[in-house]
């Protein structure tokens, strides 16, 4: 891949697998509450600086630096609950998940030959349908002549 192209991959990648980590923190509840809640206002707040528009090479990298240097520390929830922040074991969950929506992607991306060949066909059929040619019998419905073979044995001798 080219650079920018491969950078581009990355940085959605990356993104995809934010948005899976906060979903399966949402998920698991209370528990997670806080980690959730830390990398939700995380993200938002740097959206526009590292997944927005067109910008440097390495914004993923740079997003991911960014909360690796960000120290743990406690949170309170709207209801008065507390929690330890690890944006360390958040990152890794981060890097961790980008490497499955790589391995998701790699697998969708194997298959387009085959997407391809049926949509080749697909329009194949159609482009032929309009080619053959048609004829009414005699109560006047129209049919389409499927196959005529007119070599050697075939239709016409």
């Amino acid at each position: 891949l080219r650079k920018g192209t491969f950078d581009l991959l990355i940085l959605l990648a990356t993104q995809e697998s934010i948005h899976r980590v906060l979903q399966e923190l949402k998920r698991e509840g209370k528990d997670k509450e806080v980690s959730h809640d830390f990398l939700r206002d995380f993200y938002t707040g740097r959206l526009e600086d590292y997944f927005d528009g067109d910008q440097r090479y390495g914004r993923a990298d740079d997003f991911l630096e960014e909360m690796l240097l960000t120290s743990p520390s406690v949170m309170y929830t709207k209801d008065g609950g507390m929690g330890l922040i690890d944006p360390h074991g958040i990152a890794e969950k981060i890097i961790f998940t980008r490497g499955e929506v790589i391995s998701d992607w790699k697998k969708i991306v194997s298959k387009t030959p085959e997407d391809h060949m049926n949509l080749r066909k697909a329009l194949l059929d159609r482009q032929m349908e309009k080619l053959m040619p048609t004829f009414s019998d005699a109560d006047g419905t129209a049919e389409h002549i499927e196959h005529v073979d007119v070599f050697e044995g075939g239709a016409f001798e």
